[in-house]
């Protein structure tokens, strides 16, 4: 049995010499549907299973993995977990050391009303192509599109040496719609998401053909639309962008190995980071998120984590090992790809509270500016700079919507923009599903409210 081998493994390597043992198994399945202009881009259904050992040993910690699960090889992986920490330990000028944690012991399992593992790949595929062709069939406008199914199922177990067992059953399902239309020289593209800790039982609620009907409509209404002047405007922002905003320009700048390396959070815990209206929160919940967990990769029970409170700093996310320099709790926030990736400090489900004004009330309140709707992407650094780019814009005139506009970018500081908010919507939205990349992909959400607030508008699509 598994357990029997990774318990072995564990003894193995304290009797080697380590001070502290984490294991993690992991099995699992999945499915990638990748579908574009009506041709299959790809299609991978793949089946995999394999332990990940990290062991602390004289202050430095040594990493090994694999799939092959045959005894010996697990020992000769124990062996080289820790002459990597022993031969990398005279290096180091500061010795790790991690903050306790009482052991758990737990089960969780997720519920799933429709495994998809057990949905024939032809009905995974028969969704795929029914978006597709719905389209292609819209304009003769469409110049290109992308549509991606994705699926995984699997088991975890996490031992350490404190004690921790720990089983995970989970379940992710994703399904995203990009969409290119093309008039003369005019490009506007479109884009949506959706997905979660859910099955097949996704497609109850969200129609595929709707949703493909939807973004390629924007797609096409967004071409007669102008590209706006730049400069310094204010901007009524939507749940979506929100979401961007908080995980990409400043939640990252909030995970506390950058914070230690250098961001533009270091040093001001206790310090004015935004608006008095603005509380931004990292959470394990709600149930069916995408970045739902129970417990992250170092066996820590997760929870929220009230990173900013009424616009002042109050917390940082962490692993064991940061905790123990800050001298706080770890929150839950280690996280991996998989068995054969070392944890690293992850967000799980960021996104601002929920204030008390009505959306439609924010815009109507805005004598002039801009209404912007849906992200495309973008980038942020560690001091906070950020330039998005946004599917869908509006001039308001007078508390009015009065010109539509495409290829627009908004840019500016994190925390600059955050205090600069003077109005936060009651209509909060965890609605972004996605997969982050710090070094390794895990999966990710984030959302808000309507807000307004003030930064640099462009245009560049």
């Amino acid at each position: 049995m598994v357990e029997d081998l990774v318990s072995k493994a564990l003894r193995e390597a304290l009797r080697l010499g380590a001070s502290y043992v984490d294991i993690r198994y992991q099995e699992g399945a999945a499915t990638s549907i990748r579908v574009r202009k009506g041709i299959v881009e790809s299609s991978n259904i793949s089946f995999f299973q394999g332990i990940g050992i990290r062991v602390l040993k004289e202050g430095s910690w040594g990493f090994a993995c694999l799939d092959d699960l045959a005894p010996e090889k697990v020992t000769n992986a124990v062996e080289k977990a820790v002459k990597l920490a022993s031969s990398s330990s005279y290096r180091k000028s500061r010795k790790i050391e991690i903050a306790r944690v009482d052991p758990v012991k737990d089960r969780v399992e997720t519920k799933i009303v429709k495994l998809p593992s057990e949905i024939p790949v032809e009905d995974k595929l028969r969704i795929v192509f029914d978006a597709d062709k719905t389209i292609w069939s819209k304009s003769d406008k469409i110049v290109d599109d992308s549509v991606v199914y994705s699926d995984y199922s699997g088991r975890k177990l996490f031992v350490n040496s404190d004690g921790a067992e720990i089983e995970t059953s989970e379940t992710r399902t994703y399904l995203a719609i990009q969409v290119s239309a093309r008039e003369m020289d005019r490009v506007s593209p479109a884009y949506e998401a959706i997905g979660g800790t859910v099955g097949f039982e996704l497609f109850e609620k969200n129609d595929p053909v709707e949703m493909a009907d939807e973004v390629s409509s924007r797609a096409i209404r967004l071409l007669n639309a102008s590209i706006p002047k730049g400069g310094v405007s204010t901007c009524v922002l939507d749940n979506k962008i929100v979401g961007l905003l908080v995980h990409e320009a400043f939640g990252h700048t909030a995970e506390a190995d950058l914070v230690l390396s250098g961001s533009i959070l270091t040093g001001k815990i206790g310090e004015q980071v935004a608006s008095e209206l603005v509380t931004i929160i990292d959470s394990p919940e709600p149930t069916g998120a995408n970045g739902w967990i129970r417990y992250d990769d170092e066996g820590v029970k997760a929870r929220p984590v009230k990173i900013v409170e009424k616009g002042m700093l109050r917390s940082f996310m962490h692993n064991r090992e940061s905790a123990f320099i800050f001298r706080v709790e770890p929150t839950g926030n280690s996280r991996a790809q998989g068995y054969s990736y070392v944890p690293l400090i992850r967000m799980r489900n960021t996104y601002m509270e929920a204030g008390d004004w009505d959306p439609e009330e924010i815009i109507r309140e805005t004598k002039e500016g801009f209404y912007l709707k849906g992200a495309l992407g973008g980038q942020a650094d560690s001091n906070g700079e950020f330039t998005f780019s946004i599917q869908e814009a509006w001039r308001i005139e007078n508390g009015e919507l009065v010109e539509p506009f495409r290829g627009v970018t908004i840019s500016g500081n994190a925390v600059e923009v955050l205090k600069s908010i003077d109005a936060v919507g009651k209509d909060l939205k965890i609605n972004s599903p996605g997969n982050c990349g710090k070094f390794q992909w895990v999966p990710v959400d984030d959302g808000g409210p309507h807000i307004r607030a003030r930064m640099i508008v462009g245009g560049g699509l």
